[in-house]
């Protein structure tokens, strides 16, 4: 079976944006301070590649309800 991780894409107060990866045994790790929705795209390309290349797959997060938020 393939490994798994997912991603959330996260918008900061001051306009830039990170991603969030986490890993199937849990760990979380963080990729800061992307400018716009384009350099957000071109950084999951790169991972999403990096992914396949290690025989695992990458899959948007679902995103919490707001009465869970």
């Amino acid at each position: 079976m393939p490994r798994r991780a997912s991603y959330r894409i996260l918008e900061r107060p001051d306009g830039q944006f990170d991603i969030a990866v986490t890993l199937a045994g849990g760990g979380t790790h963080f990729r800061e301070g992307l400018s716009t929705p384009a350099e957000v795209q071109t950084a999951l390309a790169m991972l999403r590649d990096l992914m396949t290349a290690c025989g695992a797959v990458l899959v948007e997060a679902e995103t919490l309800s707001l009465a869970a938020e």
